[in-house]
């Protein structure tokens, strides 16, 4: 199946995982980030997502520089920030950012009755504000609760792969 033209968004773990090579789930994530580009898909991601990765990113580089050093110092902190600043501006190359407004907020407390997770919500309520086609998690909840098809990076490759 091809997905060329779909708008599919990927979700904050998604990214995070397809930058880090220590990750499990970091293989199929960059695989299927490549396929979809390779099929044209529309790429999206909720606009809250980027400073997520970004956090997310450079305390990661940071707690491997740890891992392997048993410190670090200023230096390697600032490199840490600044690869993950690249890996950010490179998810923002690849993909759209899908705007918010209070509409946003209020979808996010009305999806409560089904998903305790509010920042999960406002993924959800990024899917609906841009009639995304496909959400793509690792997360097993939000796969569970969401109202648009949800599937894991490897459940899109085995559909991207599907030739009809």
């Amino acid at each position: 199946m091809n997905v060329e033209g779909k708008h599919v968004l990927v979700d904050t773990c998604v990214w995070v995982d397809s930058y880090c090579a220590d990750h499990v789930a970091g293989a199929d994530a960059k695989q299927f980030l490549q396929m979809a580009f390779t099929q044209n898909a529309e790429l999206l991601y909720a606009v809250h997502t980027a400073k997520d990765v970004l956090y997310v990113l450079e305390n990661e580089f940071m707690r491997a520089a740890r891992r392997e050093l048993g410190t670090i110092d200023e230096s390697m902190a600032l490199a840490a920030k600044k690869a993950a600043l690249g890996c950010t501006r490179n998810m923002c190359d690849l993909a759209t950012a899908v705007g918010a407004d209070t509409s946003d907020i209020w979808l996010a407390n009305k999806y409560l009755r089904i998903h305790q997770d509010f920042e999960d919500n406002l993924v959800l309520a990024a899917c609906r504000r841009a009639k995304a086609d496909y959400l793509v998690t690792t997360d097993r909840t939000l796969i569970a609760h969401a109202d648009v098809t949800a599937k894991t990076p490897r459940e899109m490759l085995d559909l991207m792969s599907l030739d009809f």
